[in-house]
């Protein structure tokens, strides 16, 4: 099954039996008398689906605090829609109930918003496959609104004071702004396509708007402009020749400042080099100091072993020479001698005295030679370092001397400098002042019309005609006086009879060709296999078969008595019965059905008479009487 049917109607207070109203698949007819609750049944269908924010108020509603909407939502089965009577969110329980349940319910949020998924709008139109449906409301920017149960509407459920309405069943709101949004609705239900490609463009007004605004921000800045102007009594010219000749002399400024300032990193660059070497030296003199230290006190023990080495040497002499005389303490002779040690050992140790003594000095005078050398170089190396020292005051002094011309030219290179930047501020703000002037004009030149046309609105010819033609068979079933002269117009939005507006015949013959419009267009759709709610509730379609005396709707029309004298009822309800395999349709009715259909549909009577079977849809408290069907 597609689309929704409703199975209950349930309202329930914590003081009073609940009231409730069941439906069948098929035709479900309601009648009664009048104020006996069967338009409140409408109000309250609508208000169950999240298209209304509130019921209307009446005593009778006082007891009650909730309402219950038992719903089959397609291939998803059986739920129970739950709000309460004071408005809000609502609560979605599987399974068919009419009383607080222990599971869990998913909250929907009543009123419709784009792209949200927690909505009664969203939930219902997800089960219709209209869930992510956008239609264009204005032809001329493409901006598009999110298809929401509260325009889809009147579509399901028609009250009694629009289907006779002189407004067209497809501009049923009578609001201009929507009318763009009303007829491309029209569409998507006509063929199933929405607008969601079309590429959305500012509209006139907020084109015009938008070239508003921003010619107001650059008058603002044209005028912050204009004040920083006033200061400054050059115009753009002037400032441009005063920094021609600026440029030119601060290009000679710039050059011998150039020239001075080379001179002064030459003679730091080459300061700095004097400097370097003067350490350099200076570092090697010092070293030098110390190795002439060393090498002195090297001479030193050089001299020692000398002496040393000399007095081996004369001993060993001596005793080489007193070994072939008498001894000349006892007297005795060299044969008679004895000693510790041979004289050939006391000349060998004198040789070798004599050989360390011959290498001690040659390296001495070694020595000598090099201290001589390293004297000298130490003499020359003072002498470069005082040489570098006299260089380094040299370059000093030039420095110094370079140092006020350095300083003079630099303050007149600033002075330039800061004169340039003035100068160039001012030519800069005429030339942003100039910049924003053009754009200014060309903005107030640009066309805010758009370079697009108007998108087309409402379906094409062929399937309105096609559409017509089912209108016609609906009326043709009904036994509808000039059916075969029934069109509708595309113009008009609304059908003809024999030439004949809608809108130009009473209210009982309006009621029927509205009714049959809405009846048409679920029959196209379902046929189609196009998106449709599946079920219809059309309040008082037969108006015409109303008793004039006692109907607040007063005397029938020419058009209704003739249609009231056909047998257009009884053919209506049977045609209705028919489509059950492919609609639910229920209808509230003040006139009685014709007998001859009691076997075809669910009825429910209203009498309006305490004690006369249900007296209306609620209970009436004060006159003893519950609503039947209570459960």
């Amino acid at each position: 099954m597609k689309g929704i049917r409703l199975r209950h109607l349930a309202f329930t207070g914590p003081t009073i039996e609940p009231a409730k109203l069941n439906f069948v698949n098929g035709l479900n007819i309601i009648y009664g008398a009048s104020n006996t609750g069967k338009s409140f049944a409408s109000e309250a269908i609508l208000f169950m689906l999240g298209a209304v924010k509130k019921l209307p108020e009446n005593d009778e509603i006082k007891p009650y605090d909730a309402v219950w909407l038992g719903v089959t939502l397609g291939e998803e089965g059986d739920f129970t829609l739950y709000r309460p009577i004071a408005g809000g969110n609502l609560k979605l329980f599987p399974g068919l109930i009419s009383s607080h349940p222990t599971g869990k319910a998913e909250v929907l949020k009543w009123r419709h918003k784009e792209k949200a998924i927690d909505t009664a709008s969203y939930r219902i139109l997800k089960a219709l496959g209209l869930h992510d449906r956008w239609i264009v409301r204005n032809a001329g920017s493409g901006e598009k609104e999110q298809l929401s149960i509260r325009v889809l509407a009147k579509y399901a459920v028609v009250g009694e004071e629009d289907i006779m309405s002189k407004r067209s069943p497809v501009l049923l709101s009578g609001n201009h702004p929507d009318r763009t949004l009303e007829q491309n609705l029209f569409k998507l239900l006509l063929t199933g396509q929405d607008d969601a490609a079309i590429v959305t463009i500012p509209t006139q007004t907020e084109r015009v708007a938008a070239k508003a605004g921003k010619l107001e921000l650059i008058d603002d800045m044209l005028a912050q402009l204009d004040r920083q102007l006033e200061e400054e009594s050059r115009d753009r010219t002037e400032a441009e020749r005063q920094l021609s000749e600026l440029e030119a002399n601060g290009t000679i400024t710039s050059a011998e400042l150039q020239t001075v300032q080379a001179a002064l990193d030459q003679c730091a660059a080459e300061r700095r080099g004097a400097v370097d070497h003067r350490q350099s030296l200076t570092t090697r003199a010092a070293e030098l100091d110390i190795t002439l230290e060393r090498f002195i006190k090297l001479q030193a023990i050089y001299s020692s072993d000398l002496d040393r080495l000399h007095s081996i040497e004369e001993g060993g002499s001596l005793l080489a020479a007193m070994s072939e005389r008498d001894c000349p303490v006892c007297g005795a002779p060299p044969s008679a001698q004895k000693h510790l040690h041979a004289v050939e050992e006391i000349a060998t140790t004198h040789n070798a005295a004599a050989a360390e003594a011959r290498k001690i000095e040659r390296e001495q005078r070694e020595l000598s030679h090099v201290i001589d050398s390293l004297g000298l170089e130490a003499l020359a190396l003072a002498a470069s370092i005082s040489s570098l020292d006299d260089d380094i005051e040299e370059f000093d002094r030039n420095a110094l001397g370079l140092r006020p011309a350095e300083a003079t030219l630099r303050l007149s290179f600033e002075a330039f400098n800061t004169r340039r930047a003035e100068l160039g501020k001012v030519i800069e703000l005429h030339k942003w002042r100039e910049t924003l002037a053009a754009r200014r004009a060309a903005i107030d030149a640009a066309s805010t019309k758009s370079d697009r046309d108007s998108l087309p609105v409402g379906p094409d010819s062929s399937t309105v005609f096609s559409f017509g033609e089912t209108i016609k068979e609906v009326l043709t079933a009904w036994g509808f006086p000039d059916a075969d002269k029934v069109q509708f117009d595309p113009k008009a939005n609304d059908i003809t009879v024999a030439g004949k507006a809608r809108d130009a015949n009473g209210k009982g013959v309006r009621a029927v060709l509205h009714a049959a419009f809405n009846v048409a267009m679920a029959i196209h759709c379902i046929d189609n296999g196009l998106p449709h709610p599946g079920f219809i509730v059309l309040d008082t379609p037969l108006l015409t078969y109303r008793e004039p005396l006692k109907s607040r709707h007063g005397e029938l029309s020419d058009d209704e008595k003739a249609l009231k004298a056909s047998s257009l009822a009884e053919k209506f309800y049977r045609h209705l019965a028919s489509l059950e395999g492919k609609l639910q349709v229920i209808v509230l009715e003040n006139s009685d059905p014709p007998a001859d259909i009691e076997d075809i549909a669910f009825i429910e009577v209203f009498t309006g008479v305490l004690g006369e079977g249900r007296y209306g849809l609620l209970s009436v408290r004060g006159r003893g009487q519950p609503a039947r069907g209570a459960s």
